[in-house]
C-alpha cells in the first residue's frame, strides 16, 4: 500500500462507535487495526483513528475539539 504525504489522525472519545460511523456509514475500509487505534482509507483518502488517551497530551482537550 502507499501511504499518502499527509495523514490526518484523529482522536475520538468512543472508539466503537466512530470505527462504526466511519466504516459503515461513510464506506472506509479497516486496512490495519489493534486495540483503540485504526488506520482506514476510502477513494484514495487515509486516516487514524485512535481513542483518546493521556500519551500524546499537549494542551487541555476541551470542546469545541479540532480547533
Amino acid at each position: 500500500m502507499k501511504f499518502n504525504k499527509l495523514i490526518p489522525e484523529i482522536e475520538v472519545n468512543d472508539f466503537n462507535l466512530s470505527i462504526d460511523f466511519y466504516c459503515n456509514v461513510l464506506g472506509f475500509k479497516r486496512e490495519y487495526e489493534r486495540k483503540d487505534f485504526a488506520f482506514l482509507s476510502f477513494q484514495g483518502a487515509q486516516i487514524m483513528i485512535q481513542k483518546t488517551n493521556d500519551n500524546w497530551r499537549t494542551g487541555k482537550l476541551e470542546k469545541p475539539f479540532g480547533r
